[in-house]
């Protein structure tokens, strides 16, 4: 669809035919493989203008808007001049910008450092990240280029400081990943201050576990023995996760490990309340300067049925700022997706639930 002169705007559903639709219209086929790469809860937008696109991508239920990658289009008679040329570019850069006047922020992904590309994106307000944290993966993926994405952000609200993002080395450890994340926000570490290794993520993850995911008591044990002052709000008693699904332990070895867990945390001076809760309380705790864990089902974030930690640090207006420490390499998402990730607050709270047995919400304020 045509919204200006020169100007296209192609809407990329994911699924099999992404890459045949891609390449139909022009996209070089390394590119239009790794774009096509897309897992089942994104939106995607293909942006044309002059033999130049640029992709934008970002998971459904996100508030922010992020370019994913750019390229000049097969067969374009522009040929090697469009690159010394950033006309174009900004073009595109501000269709992207005009399509989502109100998300809190908009986030890019460049591969080629001092590019027109980058430049026009500086142009356009958007400012490099620098060091994030620790946002790879253990995994060596060559093909993903993982390692050398370069991230940016525009903030359409006012600006803020953005905390130290860390990549959950396993697939069972996104509670210890976003404990670190709290950890570092709540002590005011820099991201250049995170370690990069496993060895903190599995400490955390030893001392919290009761199945293979964490429980919301051992977590906050973990880091109360760490100096922060916790506070642990779930709608029930007993475990919330790893009730139902094969696991080594036993149901009675899991409920008699979350007791211990309940137990150690509030002799380590842990807070909690045990009963409903609402919107109102995560957004308070959020208001007041706190950082939160929170339990989440990913379906709605990613389309995986399975539970999940994430870290929320701050509000934009309507919109919840987190970090979620999976993102789906082998979908093409970078660390840049799920780095300083906006999420309108009610469906952060329609996905902060898990339902095994029954319907239990958890979440962990970090006091700052």
């Amino acid at each position: 669809m045509s919204i200006a002169p020169g100007l296209v705007r192609t809407p990329i559903p994911p699924g099999e035919n992404a890459r045949d639709q891609l390449t139909a219209l022009g996209i070089p086929d390394a590119h239009a493989a790794r774009w096509a790469a897309m897992g089942p809860a994104v939106s995607a937008t293909l942006w044309t203008h002059s033999g130049h696109a640029l992709l934008e991508a970002h998971r459904t239920t996100s508030a922010h808007r992020t370019i994913v990658d750019a390229c000049l289009l097969d067969g374009s008679e522009a040929g090697a001049s469009a690159i010394a040329s950033a006309q174009s570019w900004e073009v595109l850069i501000q269709a992207v910008l005009n399509a989502a006047p109100h998300a809190p922020l908009i986030k890019a992904v460049t591969r080629d450092e001092g590019s027109v590309f980058e430049e026009a994106l500086r142009s356009h307000g958007f400012t490099a990240s620098g060091a994030v944290g620790s946002p790879l993966s253990i995994e060596d993926d060559t093909e993903h280029g993982h390692s050398s994405v370069r991230g940016w952000v525009r903030w359409n609200d006012y600006p803020q400081t953005i905390p130290a993002y860390v990549r959950q080395k396993t697939e069972f450890t996104c509670g210890p990943a976003s404990a670190l994340m709290a950890l570092a926000h709540a002590s005011g570490h820099t991201p250049q201050q995170v370690s990069h290794d496993l060895r903190e993520e599995m400490d955390l993850w030893r001392e919290s576990t009761y199945s293979l995911g964490v429980g919301p008591y051992g977590l906050a044990a973990a880091l109360a023995r760490r100096g922060q002052s916790v506070e642990v709000i779930v709608t029930h008693e007993g475990p919330v996760v790893g009730l139902t699904r094969a696991h080594a332990a036993s149901p009675a070895a899991r409920r008699a490990i979350h007791r211990q867990h309940v137990d150690e945390a509030r002799a380590l001076g842990v807070r909690d309340r045990i009963g409903p809760c609402s919107l109102a309380d995560l957004r308070a705790a959020l208001e007041q300067g706190n950082g939160v864990i929170v339990l989440v089902d990913l379906e709605d974030l990613n389309g995986e049925q399975t539970p999940h930690w994430i870290y929320v640090w701050g509000l934009s207006g309507e919109s919840a700022l987190i970090h979620d420490p999976w993102n789906d390499e082998q979908f093409g998402e970078t660390w840049v997706e799920t780095w300083a990730e906006a999420i309108a607050l009610d469906q952060l709270w329609k996905s902060a639930q898990w339902e095994e047995e029954e319907s239990a919400r958890a979440f962990i304020v970090v006091r700052r």
